[in-house]
């Protein structure tokens, strides 16, 4: 993946993602969304229900994965990952 195509497809969403842009970045189903915020795949933080998942930190997750992410796999949680 070139970085230059990561840095157009997050270009045109704000710096504080919502799970539905989620839904639309990664074509994931809403289950999957929450599932994958649930269990620390995706990085952000949950303040009592809402989601605040930052821009930068998702496009670097997918850069960092990018290998796994083509595979179809989901991407596995490391313990430094988790907040």
């Amino acid at each position: 993946m070139d970085p230059k195509y990561l840095e157009a497809l997050f270009a045109k969403y704000p710096e504080r993602l919502t799970p539905q842009d989620l839904e639309e970045i990664f074509g994931l189903s809403r289950n999957t969304v929450y599932r994958w915020l649930q269990t620390g795949v995706i990085p952000a933080y949950q303040v009592e229900k809402t989601w605040l998942i930052a821009r930068d930190q998702v496009k670097d997750w997918v850069w960092e994965n990018r290998n796994t992410l083509r595979k179809g796999q989901t991407p596995e949680v490391n313990d430094e990952d988790q907040p």
